[in-house]
């Protein structure tokens, strides 16, 4: 029944599209290429007859050139339900019927960060903010089948200073089972407490369910980013670390740090933390990386809702897990579902580390991709 409500409202929006005046930004004709690829989109189509051949064997390519292979292979790419999304970071037009003016008035050099993306007629920008969805580095460290089991078997026996214990565990030579790992003493309580204080008092804020804010989640959080400071203090960068060297990743791979506090009554119901689609610079998040800040005195734990596990909050424990599967990682693992239960006692304080397959950093810095700020995975 939902196929067929989804394709009225295909219908339905393909035959709003093709009824506009095709009118711009500015009241200017829309180009002949923006309606066909406004069109294809909604019909889920491929503009180009050879986008089997050119998206790669794993569709690396969409990530690496989405100005062209990702916007005319959408279909091939398995972006047809972003049509919308890639559409944004790809179109050249002003967002806002004042970016001329602002763009006259210096912002586009005071404000780059978001006169860059949503003004980039007026700022000449277009070019620049295609670049900015291209992928920087071409092969992803564990784009190798069984690369994921490796590093997970690798982590059990050596890092034995934080007393690594399998949760859970696929049987030998099978994918019967994701990989839940724990970890102690990942941090002291001295650096515990200098990394919630490395957030700023103003930089507390509700925490969003992935790109919005939902009643499924009511804790708040901190992004521990580079822009106040808080990536450089030495308890954060130092934890950084340690938790990459478990997973092998490259630094740039890893986002930055959120910064979550829980109080009595506060949760996330279930979710899953694959929202990062393939086809974005940064690729898939192939790691949750974990970790407690604080005990609790009653509740808060992380409970793996499919897999029938609880991890209790204790200071300095950390909790890994992968978010893809290991043979290939365009799918979610729909077994790591979870949801932090609600604290009945106590404040919980805790961290996230998200990873990914390809450079996070370096896009997130430039601020010219709108695919690093919104869901474009649906587990």
């Amino acid at each position: 029944m939902w196929w067929s409500c989804r394709a009225l409202l295909l219908a339905a929006a393909a035959a709003e599209t093709l009824q506009r005046v095709s009118l711009g930004t500015h009241g200017s004709q829309e180009s002949q290429d923006s309606r066909l690829h406004r069109a294809a989109s909604l019909r889920c189509e491929d503009l180009r007859d050879d986008c089997n051949e050119v998206v790669g064997p794993l569709l690396e390519n969409c990530g690496q050139d989405p100005s062209d292979v990702l916007m005319k292979c959408m279909k091939s790419c398995g972006a047809c339900d972003y049509a919308t999304l890639v559409e944004e970071a790809m179109q050249c037009a002003d967002t806002n019927a004042e970016c001329a003016s602002w763009a006259a008035s210096g912002e586009c050099q005071t404000n780059p960060r978001y006169m860059l993306s949503h003004c980039t007629t007026s700022c000449g920008t277009c070019e620049s903010k295609r670049e900015g969805c291209k992928r920087l580095n071409s092969t992803a460290p564990m784009a190798i089948p069984g690369g994921m089991h490796a590093m997970f078997e690798r982590a059990l026996t050596a890092f034995p200073e934080y007393q690594p214990t399998a949760l859970s565990r696929p049987s030998p030579g099978t994918d019967d089972a994701p990989w839940v790992l724990q970890f102690e003493n990942l941090l002291t309580e001295d650096q515990a407490m200098a990394m919630i204080a490395a957030c700023p008092p103003k930089g507390w804020s509700a925490s969003l369910a992935g790109d919005q804010l939902s009643p499924v989640r009511t804790s708040t959080q901190c992004w521990c980013d580079e822009g106040g400071g808080c990536m450089r203090a030495e308890a954060v960068h130092d934890l950084t670390m340690r938790m990459l060297n478990v997973t092998m990743l490259p630094y740039e791979n890893a986002e930055y740090f959120q910064v979550l506090k829980y109080e009595v009554g506060q949760f996330y119901r279930q979710h899953h933390d694959q929202q990062s689609a393939h086809w974005t610079p940064q690729g898939v998040r192939l790691f949750t990386f974990f970790v407690y800040l604080s005990d609790v005195e009653d509740g808060g734990g992380t409970r793996f809702t499919d897999l029938g596990i609880t991890v209790k909050p204790k200071l300095g424990r950390g909790i890994l897990w992968p978010s893809v599967q290991d043979g290939n990682l365009r799918d979610s693992d729909r077994r790591t579902h979870h949801e932090a239960l609600p604290v009945v006692k106590g404040v919980k304080y805790a961290a996230n580390l998200w990873q990914h397959s390809y450079d996070f950093k370096t896009p997130s810095r430039s601020g010219l991709c709108v695919f690093l700020g919104k869901n474009s995975n649906h587990a």
